[in-house]
Parts: C-alpha cells; structure tokens; sequence
C-alpha cells in the first residue's frame, strides 16, 4: 500500500513538471511584490511566478506538517490513555476470573462434601444385597 502511495506522488510531480515545461513563459512571467504600509515600505521585489508558487506550496506543506504534527501527539496521547485502561481491565478481568475459579472450587468441594452421605445411604437402600431398613420391613408381606 505505501509503495502504491509513493508512485502516486511521483506520477503527481511528473504531471505537474510536464505541465510546467509546456507552459514555461506563464510560469517565468516576473511580477513586482512591494508591501507598503505607510510607516513601513518591503519591496519592490522583482522575481518569478515559479518562486510565488513554490513559495505558497512550501507554506502549505509547513502548516500541514505542523497541525499533523499536533494531531498526531494528540492521537498518541489518546493511545496511551488506551491502552493503560486496557491494561487495567486485563488485571480486573484477571482477577475477577480467579475469584470466580476459586468460589467454583468452593462450591465443589462444599457439593462433594455433601454428596457423600447422601449417596451412600441413597446407594445402599437402592441395593438388593443391602440389610432390610424400617421402610423395608413395613412393606414387607404379613405372612412372611
């Protein structure tokens, strides 16, 4: 993409130096430049159209240089902003997850702790080799 960017910019130049060589009596026309200001008198100077052109385009690129400049520190500082909160959301993230991980392990051991003694009575009343209970014996048949 950055290669395509520059050949974009040189195929610009060269149209503008082939524009500029097919009408070079236009672009060396001399002007006068003079600022009178009543108390204070710059000029007269005598120079070329190309200077006046290549001076705005100078100008141009210094304050595009400069609020680029601007905007870019203020991109970086925004970055940065960024990613320390992205940073701090990683550490509470972390920390939530650990604690989640810990009550889950506490909510294991506390289901495993109880799970015991409810199986092994539940197992051995299921058993057919298990000793007759209460229950057992209630509904055992009369005649027996």
């Amino acid at each position: 993409m950055k290669f395509i960017k520059i050949l974009f910019i040189v195929l610009i130049i060269l149209l503008f130096a082939i524009v500029y060589t097919q009408n070079l009596d236009v672009f060396t026309y001399d002007f006068q430049l003079k600022l009178d200001l009543k108390t204070f008198i710059i000029g007269p100077y005598v120079t070329k159209n190309v200077v006046i052109i290549l001076g705005a385009f100078l100008v141009g690129a210094l304050v595009t240089i400069f609020f680029g400049a601007l905007q870019s520190l203020s991109a970086s500082a925004d970055s940065r902003d960024k990613s320390r909160r992205v940073k701090e959301l990683e550490a509470r993230n972390k920390q939530l997850s650990e604690e989640n991980q810990k009550l889950a392990r506490e909510k294991e051991r506390a289901t495993v702790a109880a799970a015991p003694a409810t199986s092994r009575t539940t197992a051995a009343d299921k058993s057919p080799f298990s000793s007759p209970t209460v229950i057992d014996e209630g509904n055992k048949p009369h005649g027996s």
